[in-house]
């Protein structure tokens, strides 16, 4: 298994693949960017996806909606198989839920009822996700935002740290939300919003 990233999530996403796998599996990690360190955590880093000669499974674990959705791509382009990383914590409803290929649902999220969660989109730690909402593709979710019941997100939206989404509400491709936001309407695509309310 590949875990694609080498920084501060991908050290998260390598906590919970570790108790998963219980290290029966080799794992390795990837970074295109910082090609001065060949391991972590006594793990090969490869800097070159050349150099992975067979096809493998890989997690994206890197932030960023437009990065997770160029990694994505990337492995998938060069048969590369994703694979979606829900940690052990988390708390998904047995009820109507969709969860999208190369996601990651991180410690203590809670996914509610009928939600709909989109290809490649990381939810971060304790994040909360209520029911009927719909989360698109490669979006970020923060640690300890709240996405209200009925929402809709569009694709690679960012919601910060501690952000709130208020019920029923839309927020369109591409927008940022601020950490501790509480968003109060609906929010443009490629919008940047900030503040209590969102503005």
């Amino acid at each position: 298994m590949i875990i694609v990233g080498a920084g501060g999530h991908a050290l998260e996403v390598y906590n919970e693949v570790i108790n998963i796998l219980n290290n029966e599996e080799e794992i390795l990690f990837y970074d295109d960017q910082n090609i001065s360190e060949n391991e972590i955590l006594g793990r090969k880093i490869i800097h070159n996806i050349k150099d992975i000669k067979t096809p493998q499974s890989f997690i994206i674990a890197t932030g960023q909606p437009k990065v997770r959705k160029k990694l994505f791509y990337l492995f998938t382009d060069h048969n590369h198989i994703p694979v979606s990383l829900i940690a052990q914590s988390s708390i998904i409803s047995s009820l109507g839920v969709y969860l999208g290929e190369a996601i990651n649902i991180m410690a203590q999220v809670y996914v509610g009822p009928f939600t709909y969660v989109g290809r490649g989109t990381l939810i971060n730690a304790k994040a909360n996700i209520h029911h009927g909402s719909k989360i698109g593709e490669f979006c970020e979710i923060a640690p300890g935002a709240i996405i209200s019941g009925n929402c809709k997100i569009g694709n690679e939206v960012f919601i910060g740290a501690g952000a709130i989404v208020l019920p029923n509400l839309t927020i369109e491709e591409g927008a940022i939300i601020g950490a501790g936001s509480v968003v109060t309407k609906n929010i443009p695509a490629h919008s940047i919003v900030k503040g209590v309310p969102a503005r």
